[in-house]
């Protein structure tokens, strides 16, 4: 006859094997968080993140680790950048032991010049850095200003074993960096050094600027809208510059009447405009300055006759917008013709309309196949 042996075990003795099981494979806990400069920049460096350079970083990010009821495990950190869903740059300390129950906080500045864990007494360290191009356009944008192309970008943190074993990995920041390329006037005026003077003939004139970024991304009023007055003791245009404003004010819009600000109406006489856009970067507080335009009031009293001249000084503007330099011949070609019409691929439009194209080709190429401004000889 058969039989068989069965030995009991206490069910206790059971469930001590499962907790035991499941803290030999508990991971350690991450947490990372982005700095202020980083999280809300505009523009950002790609030298920010050579962090094998000791000293040369800027304060980017904080990573936690905590492996309190943890045991004791072989690893090392990593911090990597996605654009989109491709990996531009990573960096990664040397192999470290994590001690059971071990805890800490370091930096991004700490990781480059070396971090001492509390209880293991490790120095941790970036020893290993890469970059990688996903594409020749980026190659080329970081290349011309060592800045970050325009994207929405991921950065991770991890704790990677030496063990084949899944990563402890943070939850991933995101952010949208903007990296704007310019911002430049667009009426009233002329650039400084054009040759000639845009004349106006109201005191309460409509200024318009154009730019490549967005303030809708990151909100607030980052354009910086100054208009001076120059006055006969300035003895230069940057003098003028220097004086106090005649208008000073931060905006949200790109377009603004002067009218509607309330403000004292502009008396006859010479006067200079730019917009300052401050952006923030991963490395401060950045000022980008538009070029500076200049245009005259005169008195409407005496407009009479000099209306036409108005209308034909805001088209030689355009016409500078459009084909900057280049203008200048065909300005002075135009110097003994009133002008009577405007067409441009063959549609006759109107100076407001030509404006509104102006606008619309900033920053962009387009062809233009048929452009004709139609006036009688003087």
């Amino acid at each position: 006859m058969g039989f068989r042996l069965f030995k009991k075990i206490p069910l206790l003795t059971l469930f001590s094997l499962f907790v035991f099981n499941g803290l030999a494979f508990a991971q350690p806990r991450l947490t990372f968080q982005l700095s202020p400069s980083l999280e809300l920049a505009q523009v950002v460096y790609v030298s920010d993140f050579d962090f094998i350079q000791q000293g040369a970083s800027q304060y980017l990010f904080q990573i936690g680790v905590d492996n309190s009821g943890g045991p004791e495990v072989l690893g090392l950190m990593r911090f990597e950048v996605f654009l989109e869903s491709e990996m531009i740059a990573s960096s990664q300390t040397e192999p470290f032991n994590l001690m059971a129950d071990e805890a800490f906080s370091a930096s991004n500045i700490e990781l480059s010049s070396g971090f001492v864990t509390p209880i293991g007494q490790y120095v941790l360290r970036f020893d290993e850095s890469e970059t990688q191009n996903p594409s020749d356009e980026f190659e080329q944008e970081v290349m011309e200003g060592g800045k970050l192309p325009k994207g929405n970008y991921s950065f991770r943190v991890m704790f990677r074993y030496t063990e084949p074993q899944d990563d402890a990995v943070a939850p991933p920041k995101t952010i949208f960096i903007n990296n704007p390329t310019y911002i430049t006037p667009v009426a009233p005026g002329l650039p400084v050094g054009a040759g000639m003077t845009d004349i106006l003939y109201t005191s309460f004139p409509t200024f318009q600027f154009n730019s490549d970024y967005d303030p809708t991304i990151k909100g607030g009023a980052p354009f910086h809208v100054q208009i001076f007055k120059k006055l006969d003791q300035h003895g230069s245009i940057d003098e003028a510059l220097t004086s106090t404003p005649h208008f000073d004010a931060w905006l949200s819009e790109t377009v603004f009447a002067y009218q509607a600000w309330g403000v004292q109406p502009l008396d006859p006489g010479v006067y200079v405009w730019r917009i300052q856009l401050q952006l923030i970067t991963s490395s401060g507080t950045e000022i980008m300055d538009s070029p500076v335009y200049t245009f005259r009031i005169e008195d409407p009293s005496i407009l009479g006759n000099e209306q036409d001249k108005g209308v034909k000084d805001d088209i030689l503007q355009l016409l500078y917008s459009l084909l900057g330099e280049r203008a200048k011949e065909v300005i002075q070609s135009l110097s003994d013709y009133n002008l009577t019409s405007i067409q441009v691929n063959g549609e006759t439009i109107t100076k407001e309309q030509l404006y509104e194209i102006i606008a619309d080709y900033q920053g962009q190429e387009r062809l233009i196949t048929d452009f004709h401004l139609l006036g009688t000889q003087k």
